[in-house]
C-alpha cells in the first residue's frame, strides 16, 4: 500500500461518510462549517465541510472493508495491511514531521507527538 492509494480511498469514503478511521493511528473527520457573513456583511459565505484528523477517535471498519473489497482480500488481511501501513506513517511522522497525502492534504506531527491534518 502507498500514500497515494490511501489518499484516494480516504477521499472517496469521506464524500459519503463523516468519519473514516485509519486503524492504529486515528480518524479523518469531516465536519460541516456553517455559513457566515463577510466582515462587512455584504457577502454570505456558504457552508462547507472541513476535514480534520483525530487520534483516539472510535474506530470504524469503512477503510478496512473498502480496501478488502477493492483488492479481493479478507477483511482480517486488509486490517493487518492497514495497521502496518499506519505504523509506517507514524514512523515517518516521527522522523520527518510531515506526510503528504496527494489530493487530500498533509498529516503533520507536533513537537509533543500529536498528529493533525492540514
Amino acid at each position: 500500500m502507498d500514500v497515494e492509494l490511501l489518499s484516494k480511498m480516504v477521499k472517496e469514503l469521506v464524500l459519503d461518510n463523516d468519519k473514516v478511521s485509519l486503524p492504529g493511528l486515528g480518524a479523518f473527520v469531516a465536519e460541516v462549517v456553517p455559513s457566515t457573513f463577510s466582515d462587512r456583511g455584504y457577502t454570505i459565505n456558504p457552508p462547507y465541510r472541513k476535514l480534520s484528523f483525530r487520534t483516539g477517535a472510535e474506530p470504524d471498519t469503512l477503510l478496512r472493508d473498502f480496501y478488502a473489497s477493492n483488492n479481493d482480500v479478507a477483511p482480517e488481511m486488509a486490517l493487518r495491511i492497514l495497521e502496518t501501513f499506519a505504523g509506517d506513517l507514524k514512523s515517518a511522522l516521527e522522523t520527518s514531521r510531515v506526510v503528504n497525502l496527494p489530493g487530500l492534504g498533509r498529516l503533520r506531527s507536533g513537537r509533543d507527538g500529536s498528529i493533525f491534518f492540514v
